[in-house]
């Protein structure tokens, strides 16, 4: 029980992470999430980044793909600043046709999203139901005004205030 208080998931998901069910991460990670002191109700405003970087959908991966050796994700938007999906390493990896490729032609769409007055609990479940690695945090009019990631999330619920 000792060993897994100091486990925290980073990176991409392993390959055989479909073999999982979300029962049976919850349970595993039942311990380590839901200690005295996590912070599950603290609001996504509080843990966000709100200084991110974003592509836009007609954008050619190799125009973004710098970002990638800093971050493992970048929200997409149009002219409106309205989240129309995500873009992850994975998506850049999978693209048949190499950097040459459009942002649009790649991404994950539509973008899974939360409002900044969401609970991190919220965005946990979300994150392990959806197998995602970061939720855009988007306005009542659907901008990006933030994003949280699974590191976000985790340090929230394992630190106290």
């Amino acid at each position: 029980m000792e060993e897994l208080a100091d486990i925290l998931p980073s990176g991409e998901w392993p390959e055989n992470f479909s073999l999982l069910n979300f029962e049976d991460l919850s349970k595993h990670y039942e311990p380590i999430l839901f200690k005295l002191e996590a912070q599950p109700s603290k609001y996504l405003a509080d843990v966000m980044s709100s200084i991110i970087a974003t592509a836009s959908p007609y954008q050619l991966l190799e125009d973004v793909h710098h970002h990638f050796t800093d971050i493992s994700g970048l929200p997409v938007i149009d002219h409106e600043y309205k989240c129309v999906g995500v873009l992850s390493k994975k998506d850049v990896k999978n693209s048949a046709a190499g950097l040459k490729a459009l942002v649009c032609n790649v991404m994950s769409t539509p973008a899974i999203t939360l409002s900044a007055e969401k609970t991190v609990s919220d965005a946990a479940v979300l994150m392990l139901k959806n197998k995602i690695h970061r939720i855009p945090i988007v306005n009542e009019s659907n901008q990006l005004v933030g994003i949280v990631t699974r590191t976000d999330i985790f340090t929230a619920m394992e630190t106290s205030e």
